[in-house]
């Protein structure tokens, strides 16, 4: 969304235009509070909400809202509006971060206790994304004191450290390591196929205050990820290793009432995957790091910002070994540079505002020209006791694209660049939005209906399987095309008192237009989703739990089946023609705090999937070789009733 501001500020204003002692307003206690403007989330006040295994991520909860898409157990894309998860950036202070979930849709790259705050936003024009922003917050203020926290479970610990140095300096420092396996190895399975995974991420960040005037931060992540399937996806024994990486300096200077921010990065992620099917094997390696300086000057109503970053990217590269044929299917690495100018201005006339900008782009690869200009308009309305209204107006464009055998936004999916494979993405559209607050502030309903169109749009059409026998190159395995996404999103929350939380229903669609030119439902889409999300403080308890009822996802399912000399041979359908089973989790979790203060600990229980639903995560074509029979049929996780228990502690 974009930032509502002057509207916001003007909703303060009450004064001017009622009784003075007719306005009183309840102060916002939860956790998640939305605004017009986009969402915040207080990601040291998560605790109190519902945490799964243990884990209080800002990521997840945004899941929960009525704009993103829940995620299966496998996925860790995130979709906002009908995007799909390549659309969307997620940041640390504004620095990309490429692969920022981690397996099983679970634990995002961030340690929750290294950030205080997390902002989300369903639109992106200050960016080259089509989709949304979710932003880790570097945090204003010093440690005053040695302190930090812990936190042991049955599948991950994780911990913190904050140091001050001085009085004008401090540094925190942020470790997770799973152990997954170690108690659920032999539950975690795909049907009768063992899956093996663990991961671990650090962050670190140093502050330094050296004037009135000035802050500089140093922040750096570093994440790896390793899993294996034996017998997985096509019956071939998988394992795959990733990491990302980021590293940033930023400098905030004040200049008069205005300020100067400057940002200079490098942000990585690389993957190596082996699979063996048939004496048979393929290592695809894939890779994407992006060196940029960013300058951003606010000064009144204007915020101009100018920003180049340099890409190198290797698409998917596959290696054979084996097979019937001597095949070179190496591909060529990439390179591209994205230069941004940005202007924007804002200003208010009592209950009206009005936020316009136009943003420019000068892209080069391959002795290639590439340029668009991006222009976007916000009106505001206030009706005090009323509500809000917001209009938004504007294009997009985006020259990284993101894709693969699943488009679940697993690690075998792979990046290139806008190119000689594909012209640059492009999206126009806008939304109306609408807030209340309700009985002095306690409740807030909110409203949004949306619509896009998408250009520009990719999809991958092979397999695996076909590295070993054909010649491969990335211009034959993609489709490309068109899309739209549509739709209207309700939440109505409950911002303070004991019980917090909030209900949101979306109803949306998001759909895609190929070769055939016939439009069909993106894999991703889930047209009904009902998310609630509520959190109880009694005494030292917290109960906490969140539910989520959702559509199946799309598939292409066979309509004919053939079993001809030794070989299974399936007749495919209409595309994504069929769906899976609807999705159903609720979750539950208990904190007791032994005490609570400059010293706290206490213990956290939780139990994922409480009613052992049993999710279909996608459709494969199972075969009983003793039987001599095979059919398609959905497939999921074997462990569907998670218990967790872990230990906390804060100082």
């Amino acid at each position: 969304m974009l930032v509502l501001s002057t509207a916001e500020a003007a909703a303060q204003t009450d004064s001017l235009y009622l009784d003075p002692t007719t306005v009183t307003a309840t102060k916002a206690e939860a956790a998640v509070v939305s605004k017009l403007s986009g969402v915040t989330m207080d990601v040291p006040a998560l605790n109190t909400m519902p945490s799964l295994l243990g884990s209080a991520d800002p990521i997840t909860y945004a899941q929960y809202l009525p704009s993103m898409s829940t995620r299966s157990e496998l996925e860790a894309g995130i979709h906002i509006q009908g995007n799909d998860h390549q659309h969307n950036i997620v940041s640390s202070g504004g620095v990309p971060i490429y692969g920022a979930s981690h397996l099983l849709g679970i634990f995002s790259v961030f340690n929750p206790s290294h950030y205080g705050t997390m902002r989300y936003r369903t639109r992106t024009p200050e960016m080259n994304r089509l989709g949304g922003s979710l932003d880790m917050v570097l945090p204003e203020k010093l440690p005053e004191s040695v302190g930090g926290d812990f936190q042991a479970g049955l599948i991950a610990a994780q911990g913190s450290l904050a140091v001050p140095l001085g009085e004008k300096a401090g540094v925190r420092l942020s470790a997770r390591r799973s152990y997954i396996n170690l108690l659920y190895g032999g539950f975690l399975r795909l049907d009768d196929s063992a899956v093996r995974y663990g991961f671990t991420d650090v962050n670190l960040t140093a502050q330094w205050n050296p004037g009135p005037k000035d802050k500089l931060w140093l922040d750096a992540y570093w994440g790896s990820d390793a899993a294996a399937c034996e017998a997985g996806f096509y019956g071939a024994d998988v394992a795959s290793a990733w990491q990302n990486a980021v590293a940033a300096l930023h400098w905030r200077h004040l200049v008069g009432e205005g300020r100067l921010e400057q940002t200079l990065y490098y942000t990585e992620w690389g993957l190596g995957l082996d699979a063996v099917w048939n004496a048979m094997s393929a290592t695809l390696k894939s890779s994407l790091g992006t060196a940029g300086y960013r300058a951003q000057l606010a000064l009144g109503g204007w915020r101009v910002k100018a920003e180049s970053a340099l890409h190198n990217c290797q698409p998917q590269n596959p290696g054979i070994e084996g097979g019937t044929a001597a095949l070179d299917n190496s591909q060529a690495p990439q390179s591209a540079v994205e230069n941004t100018l940005m202007a924007r201005y804002a200003h208010s006339w009592g209950p009206f505002s009005v936020e316009a900008g136009l943003k420019g782009t000068l892209y080069y690869t391959s002795a290639r020209w590439m340029n668009a200009l991006d222009p976007d308009l916000e009106l505001g309305w206030n009706l005090y006791r009323g509500g809000q209204f917001a209009l938004r107006l504007g294009t997009q464009h985006q020259y990284l694209f993101q894709t693969g055998m699943t488009d679940l936004g697993m690690p075998s999916e792979f990046w290139f660049l806008a190119g000689e494979e594909a012209a640059p993405q492009k999206a126009v559209g806008g939304s109306i939005a609408y807030m209340l607050d309700m009985f002095q502030g306690a409740y807030r309903l909110s409203a949004e209906a949306y619509y896009k169109t998408l250009e520009g749009q990719v999809e991958y059409k092979g397999i695996i399987m076909e590295f070993m026998n054909t010649a491969y190159s990335l211009d034959k395995v993609l489709l490309h095309g068109n899309g739209r996404a549509y739709g209207v999103n309700l939440s109505l929350n409950k911002v303070s008192g004991a019980l917090t939380g909030w209900i949101s229903y979306a109803w949306g669609r998001s759909l895609r237009s190929f070769d055939s030119g016939r439009e069909y439902p993106s894999s991703h889409e889930r047209v009904h989703e009902l998310d609630a999300v509520a959190s109880y403080r009694l005494g030292p308890w917290t109960f906490g739990a969140s539910l989520v009822a959702a559509s199946g996802t799309p598939y292409t399912a066979p309509e004919n089946l053939y079993y001809m000399a030794g070989c299974i041979v399936a007749s495919y359908g209409e595309h994504n023609a069929s769906r899976l089973k609807p999705y159903f989790r609720t979750d539950v979790s208990v904190n007791y705090f032994f005490n609570r203060g400059a010293v706290e600990n206490g213990i956290n229980l939780s139990v994922y999937n409480v009613t052992g639903a049993e999710n279909e995560l996608y459709c494969t074509l199972m075969m009983d070789r003793e039987a001599g029979t095979y059919r398609y049929k959905g497939t999921g996780l074997q462990i569907r009733f998670m218990p967790s228990v872990s230990y906390f502690h804060k100082f």
